[in-house]
């Protein structure tokens, strides 16, 4: 058996590297003007206010996923009457998939990878577009699944608000901004699962064709060869996911077996489902949907005949390590909602729906009716999602999460050892929840947010927790046709947070009013507990702080303040403003700290005049490492005070293709000339620095393409 084991594991890699190497083979290079025609599914288009997206397939067989502004009314119009397979013409700007910027940041370029997905098409312009004709039967068929997926699509939408959420995703796969909105609880409790598809939902594919072609009076024999002849369609129709391939693949070898009389065991099933899923996408062991699917169907051949509870139970302790390396988080509540909900989910909420949406065309009231069922159930869950016991564990490392698995699987195989491996089990969290919640070392950690600032601070044994600024996009007036729904997002430092296990931040710092540096405050402190907030005197009155910070502040005291203040529990001497301001640029608060062996000085976006302001109240000041004002901008960053200050280092907060052409040449220009060694986050993307209380120092970046370990 381990022989066998030994050998998957080798084809698998070697499959993945195979896979991996086709697809770097086929990435074309960056391309700032590029035009081409590309053939685009109906259901993978989607228009958003101005804002459209969809996966195009160009004439050598690259898959793109293209972005762009719509620029009038009309242009959205058009697109959104596309109901059938079309060719368009297009003008970008070809890209390179990137790495993440952050550490334990949703990876994007293994995501586009599992879809085949090899280059990013942005700042697109829409030349034109037309019907296309697929002589090739196979091509048709394939087009004529995707259509019949987007009218399903536009069918649902028409349902109430509640209903069209649960129709899109339970039966078609379709999830939308809507339903990252309305799922929340589901998110909390674990219960995510459920919207999968997977086999739940080919199980009633299957109970509703049976019913179909009983009712034609069709024999069960003929009945078992159309279903496998039609589940692939449903493949398509149900978006393609990984938990859906296991799911209708073991399905379809089930009803072959049956049908050529040659039963498989479930576990000879199960292992060819997975070794074909592996030829055609090997990216889907890696995903958080793809791990829990083949792990937890393989668990049911050993648990099908445990009562609901021991196997709910049993579920839930296996996934529990793969749950927290993938989402930080766990809910003491989620083995409890999952042994509640399942049954209403399967019995209940699925039959509702597949109802709602089979009789809306006919009776539409019948819909309405049925939403207010749906929005008991819904309510249910929202209910047992805000009770307390969430926890943040942090990210275990992949190692540790591997040997959990094991223990985990171990406490199932042997059960005379449960007690003695119960207790192993136990401990191994124990350690690693302290591993993660009190580590030896401190940081300073410049967070990739983009076009923008934040910096998170942390010292050894987690003794405080300070957050500067939080990042967020800026806003621009549009039309009402231009205007989408929101997208609800989770700010890069908070997903950051949760990975290192930190629940609470003891200080928030807002060196100004500016979007780019505080626009995701009202996320950040909702989602995490946040004791004070700190920002230079005046800004209270302004009008970003008004709209942005305090409809959330909630239990966080503000402490508006000005140079040489002190603050309980904040690791910093405040060194600007020196008079009460706006909130503006010049008035932005400026921190200074020793960490290490290094002196550290934030500035925010404060100008070359505030910059001489500190110098010359505080002439000894001096900071080794420098966070450039302004982005880079040539409005900051003077030649005096970086001199002065004797800076060794800059570090650039700035966004890839910025509009604003940060860093400037001129600011570049001058660290060369003071020899000061700058680093950017457009460049190395998180830079992380960490040191000890025994004074070892070492700097950690994460680059696009890799990450390196640096000492300076």
């Amino acid at each position: 058996m381990i022989y066998w084991t030994f050998f998957a594991g080798f084809i698998f890699a070697m499959l993945f590297w195979w896979h991996s190497t086709t697809l770097n083979q086929q990435t074309m290079a960056s391309q700032p003007n590029w035009q081409g025609s590309l053939i685009v599914q109906p259901d993978e288009l989607k228009c958003q206010g101005d804002y459209f997206q969809f996966t195009g397939v160009d004439e050598k067989g690259h898959r793109l996923r293209v972005s762009g502004y719509l620029k009038a009314a009309h242009e959205k119009q058009q697109l959104e009457k596309i109901r059938r397979p079309v060719k368009i013409l297009v003008r970008g700007q070809i890209q390179t998939i990137d790495q993440p910027g952050n550490l334990n940041q949703f990876n994007y370029r293994t995501y586009c990878f599992s879809k085949g997905i090899t280059n990013l098409l942005s700042k697109t312009t829409v030349v034109s577009w037309q019907p296309i004709q697929a002589s090739n039967p196979i091509v048709g068929i394939f087009g004529l699944l995707h259509t019949w997926r987007n009218n399903m699509r536009l069918y649902c939408q028409q349902l109430p608000k509640l209903m069209q959420t649960y129709a899109l995703s339970l039966l078609i796969g379709f999830k939308d901004e809507a339903f990252d909105e309305d799922m929340e609880g589901v998110t909390t409790l674990g219960l995510l699962h459920l919207f999968s598809l997977s086999g739940l939902h080919v199980f009633y594919f299957c109970w509703l064709l049976r019913q179909l072609f009983l009712r034609l009076r069709v024999t069960k024999e003929t009945t078992s060869i159309l279903l496998i002849c039609f589940l692939p369609a449903f493949l398509i129709i149900g978006g393609g996911s990984g938990s859906l391939f296991r799911s209708i693949m073991m399905a379809e070898l089930g009803m072959l077996g049956t049908t050529l009389k040659r039963r498989h065991t479930q576990l000879n099933v199960w292992s060819i489902t997975m070794l074909v899923n592996l030829v055609f996408d090997p990216y889907v062991i890696l995903s958080m949907g793809g791990q829990l699917s083949y792990l937890l169907s393989f668990l049911l051949i050993f648990v099908g005949s445990y009562s609901s509870f021991r196997r709910a139970w049993v579920l839930n302790i296996v996934s529990l390590p793969i749950i927290l390396f993938h989402t930080y988080q766990w809910h003491l509540l989620t083995s409890f909602a999952n042994f509640l909900i399942i049954p209403i989910f399967s019995n209940f909420v699925m039959p509702l729906v597949i109802m709602s949406a089979a009789t809306f065309w006919l009776i539409p009231q019948l819909s309405s009716w049925f939403t207010v069922g749906l929005q008991l159930f819904h309510q249910l869950v929202t209910l047992l999602s805000k009770l307390p016991g969430q926890i943040i564990f942090g990210k275990p490392p992949l190692a540790f999460t591997a040997v959990l698995v094991i223990i985990s699987l171990a406490w199932i195989a042997f059960p005379r050892y449960k007690r003695r491996i119960s207790w192993l089990l136990l401990s191994c969290y124990l350690m690693g929840f302290i591993w993660i919640h009190f580590p030896l070392h401190g940081e300073v950690t410049f967070v990739d947010v983009g076009q923008g600032d934040s910096i998170l601070i942390r010292m050894p044994f987690n003794r405080s927790v300070t957050v500067i600024d939080t990042g967020g996009k800026v806003g621009f007036l549009k039309p009402a046709w231009a205007k989408g729904p929101e997208k609800k997002h989770t700010p890069p430092v908070l997903d950051y947070l949760h990975s290192l296990g930190i629940s609470k931040v003891n200080t928030l710092c807002l060196s100004h009013q500016d979007a780019d540096h505080i626009g995701d405050a009202g996320v950040l402190l909702a989602g995490i507990k946040v004791k004070q907030v700190v920002i230079p005197k005046g800004m209270e009155n302004s009008r970003g702080f008004q709209s942005k910070v305090k409809p959330f502040l909630q239990k966080s005291a503000l402490l508006p303040v000005l140079a040489d203040q002190k603050v309980a529990n904040l690791p910093f001497e405040i060194v600007h403003p020196f008079v009460e301001g706006k909130g503006e640029n010049h008035d932005s608060l400026t921190l200074w700290a020793k960490f290490g062996d290094d002196n550290f000085i934030f500035s925010g976006d404060l100008d070359q005049a505030g910059e001489r302001d500190i110098i010359a109240r505080y002439p000894q000041l001096q900071a080794s490492v420098v966070k450039l004002g302004h982005h880079g901008s040539k409005t900051a960053s003077a030649k005096d005070y970086l001199s002065q200050i004797r800076a060794k280092i800059g570090v650039i907060s700035a966004g890839k293709n910025n509009h604003y052409g940060h860093p400037n040449p001129e600011t570049l220009q001058t660290l060369k000339q003071l020899k000061i060694q700058s680093v950017s986050t457009i460049d190395e993307g998180m830079i992380s620095y960490r040191f000890t209380s025994h004074g070892f120092t070492n700097w950690r970046f994460v680059r696009r393409n890799y990450e390196k370990d640096t000492v300076h």
